[in-house]
């Protein structure tokens, strides 16, 4: 069986997955009947099957897709969908068991089907490459925004004042600190009962860290107390 082919079998209608294992008894389209059980993590309610009746070869069991669902200027687009399937009688032994089929663009109907959990790990690594590939990406959006608004800037004292809610949220934080004039202070002594505190107007503020925090930590406070700032002073008129 090829990695990829085209989906040229249709799903039975989808439902709540089932808790227990079904026992559903279909009509066989060349006489007799076949009565065999559902997995628990079948989601098709096999409907269409029975009313239609079927050849045992093309029965199919399938599971609740997962997938990552976008709107992309109004047209609704999936990637990436990933789903258990079975045909526990083709002929083929790949199908006979449960395997997961991999659809990266579900408007293409092109498949990729992983037989074990070593192939389905395989394809795991690629989203989490591309995943980190992302994130990366994040970092080098925001630094990007901190040079644009940094060209655009005409008075380096004022230039805080152009900054939004969001800009606070997702620039850098080194840039966000030279922007409002903080000065990182260590000391055992904040001056308030918090591990950070911050004084001080934008171009002459102070944040106030405990000595042994972790540059993590420092970061995720500066940021939550220059928000802080922003929303008490400026969010309500923004």
């Amino acid at each position: 069986m090829q990695d990829t082919v085209q989906t040229a079998r249709e799903s039975s209608t989808e439902k709540t997955p089932a808790l227990e294992p079904r026992t559903i008894t279909y009509p066989v389209k060349t006489g007799g009947s076949l009565t065999t059980p559902c997995p628990a993590w079948c989601t098709s309610d096999h409907s269409d099957d029975v009313a239609r009746g079927i050849h045992p070869a093309d029965l199919l069991h399938q599971g609740e897709p997962v997938r990552l669902d976008y709107n992309a200027d109004g047209i609704p687009v999936s990637v990436l969908q990933a789903r258990l399937g079975q045909w526990p009688f083709s002929g083929d032994p790949e199908e006979s068991v449960p395997y997961v089929e991999i659809t990266p663009e579900v408007g293409t109907g092109a498949s990729v089907y992983c037989h074990n959990r070593l192939e389905l790990d395989d394809e795991i690594r690629k989203v989490r490459a591309h995943l980190q590939a992302l994130i990366d990406l994040g970092d080098q959006l925001a630094e990007a925004q901190a040079v644009d608004h940094s060209r655009h800037v005409t008075d380096g004292g004022t230039a805080w004042s152009s900054l939004g809610r969001t800009d606070v949220q997702s620039l850098p934080i080194a840039y966000l600190l030279k922007v409002y004039g903080v000065k990182v202070v260590e000391t055992e002594d904040t001056g308030r009962k918090a591990v950070a505190a911050l004084y001080g107007e934008p171009g002459a503020m102070e944040l106030r860290v405990k000595p042994d925090m972790s540059q993590y930590m420092r970061e995720d406070q500066a940021r939550r107390l220059l928000l802080d700032w922003y929303e008490a002073h400026i969010g309500g008129a923004a």
